[in-house]
């Protein structure tokens, strides 16, 4: 799957710029005396309209993964930035190149989200089985969700408005989501819980209840992929905690305990490993914006799948498509990688996973998830996508 530019808010602003330029020390008349002819507003916005633009040629920012909303104002000689970033290292990028303009001075207003006014508490673990991230404030669902996250994932929360936080995923993907589906915790919270032992949701989806063999506590199961807190092992279950509520147990067949969370998704297992997670949802309907095993989208199928075994990709199909090698002809194709598509829009706009023998699996907006062939004498050959095939990238060394 993949969005437009406009998917979620992204406003990059350069304001005409009247710049004066002075010499540190170094009077206006003095320089005037010595010969040096000084610069008019003009000249001086040239220069520095040319440093910023070069800055953000060099960035290349996708708007679904980052927010860099840039003003620039003067008044008697000093140059004001305002506007807001969701990364420090964006900003100071920026201050470096108009500091190498000769004389200039800057007052930074430029704000690094989360704001202040956030508090200490600017991360969000999702509380419910599986929350639909949105393109706006109190808009998700349908073709307004962008992504979807699982319980027990942590995000970043950037900003608020309408009581709607805009959050970025551990891809880095930007979506709002509304605070009922979030528990608002401190760094400290969060270091805590990555640090703890952790429980890896394996099974499609299982439930999580209130007791061994009690009642459900959601009306929905967790998904394959969760992750939540391990509190202890009794038997055939487990106990783990839910994100700012009471425990709850699990059966122990469904998950796989680690010791912490960064030791959840780190291993490499594999081709075969791929191929299998990916087989489990053979029949699964279609889902926009899905990520889980209540329905995916293309994209979100193939990152889904590789992540589980231990390989990251960025969330749309059109980022993906820069991961990897390429694979130069498609004769030289290998299970495993990634195979792209040119369908509704131009430019890789739809991705499955090769599987061999001409093969690839897929999830498709008309037949889910689904083996298809390039090879016409397949019966399950599909012509439509065999013509729109795009190119491969490999991910598996």
């Amino acid at each position: 799957m993949i969005r437009g530019k406009g998917a979620l808010l992204f406003v990059l602003v350069l304001a005409a710029i009247a710049v004066y330029l002075s010499v540190p020390g170094c009077s206006p008349e003095a320089r005037g005396a010595q010969g040096a002819p000084a610069l008019d507003d003009a000249e001086i916005g040239r220069l520095v309209r040319e440093a910023v633009d070069a800055y953000l040629d060099l960035l290349d920012l996708d708007p679904r993964e980052a927010i860099f909303s840039v003003n620039t104002s003067v008044s008697q000689g000093v140059v004001t930035l305002s506007g807001e970033t969701s990364e420090e290292s964006l900003k100071e990028g920026l201050l470096g190149r108009l500091g190498e303009i000769s004389g200039i001075t800057l007052a930074d207003e430029l704000e690094v989200l989360p704001s202040p006014s956030m508090g200490e508490k600017v991360f969000g673990i999702v509380k419910v089985p599986v929350v639909d991230l949105g393109d706006g404030p109190r808009s998700s669902g349908g073709s307004h969700t962008v992504t979807q996250a699982r319980m027990g994932d942590i995000v970043k929360l950037l900003k608020e408005k309408d009581g709607w936080f805009l959050v970025q995923m551990h891809d880095g993907y930007l979506g709002w989501v509304g605070p009922e589906s979030i528990h608002r915790a401190s760094g400290e919270e969060v270091q805590s819980i990555r640090t703890g032992r952790a429980a890896l949701v394996v099974a499609k989806t299982a439930h999580a209840y209130s007791e061994p063999g009690g009642e459900p506590l959601f009306p929905k199961a967790l998904v394959q992929g969760s992750v939540l807190p391990l509190l202890a092992e009794e038997g055939g279950w487990v106990k783990v905690g839910l994100p700012g509520g009471p425990a709850a147990w699990m059966e122990s067949s469904g998950v796989m305990v680690f010791e912490d969370m960064d030791s959840v998704f780190s291993e490499e297992k594999g081709v075969h490993a791929v191929i299998e997670t990916a087989k489990q949802y053979l029949g699964l309907p279609y889902l926009w914006g899905g990520t889980t095993a209540y329905g995916f989208d293309c994209s979100g199928f193939t990152q889904f799948v590789m992540r589980m075994n231990g390989y990251f990709l960025r969330r749309d199909a059109d980022m993906q498509f820069e991961q990897g090698e390429e694979v130069p002809s498609r004769d030289e194709l290998q299970p495993g990688d990634l195979v792209f598509f040119e369908t509704y829009k131009k430019g890789p706009s739809h991705v499955g996973i090769y599987i061999g023998d001409s093969q690839y699996i897929q999830s498709g907006s008309q037949t889910g998830v689904s083996i298809q062939s390039f090879n016409p004498d397949h019966p399950n050959y599909m012509e439509r996508l065999d013509k729109a095939y795009l190119g491969a990238r490999r991910i598996i060394k």
